[in-house]
């Protein structure tokens, strides 16, 4: 399964996105949500797999080629910058269930993220 994730610089999930097949191209998945309307003013960060969106990613070495100076300390600040979205997700994967390979019914997996998710937002509301 392909869920899209949304934080806040400071790794604070504020956002999660249905799932979608596991196939699906991150980029695909990114688009079929409208998440990328909601700040059309303010481009997100993403990683490689979601440029030419208008979002805010890491600059691809060209074939052949190499990164100049500016280009290789733009990257290294997006990158910086997508750490705490990155700690978020490694965080969700914590939980068992999604983390030890899904073994319900996988028509079942939708209200499992769900569940899992809500409790996310719940444990975070207290801190």
């Amino acid at each position: 399964m392909n869920l899209q994730v949304a934080c806040t610089l400071t790794g604070r999930l504020v956002w999660v996105s249905d799932p979608a097949p596991g196939s699906t191209h991150d980029a695909k998945a990114i688009q079929s949500t409208g998440f990328l309307d909601i700040f059309p003013d303010m481009p997100p960060l993403g990683d490689k797999g979601y440029t030419g969106l208008g979002m805010m990613t890491p600059i691809r070495k060209p074939p052949g080629g190499g990164l100049t100076g500016w280009q290789k300390q733009y990257n290294k600040i997006v990158n910086s910058l997508r750490v705490p979205v990155e700690r978020a997700i490694a965080h969700l994967k914590t939980w068992r269930i999604l983390h030890a390979g899904y073994r319900r019914p996988l028509d079942t997996f939708p209200q499992t993220i769900t569940a899992v998710i809500a409790l996310e937002f719940y444990k975070n509301s207290f801190e």
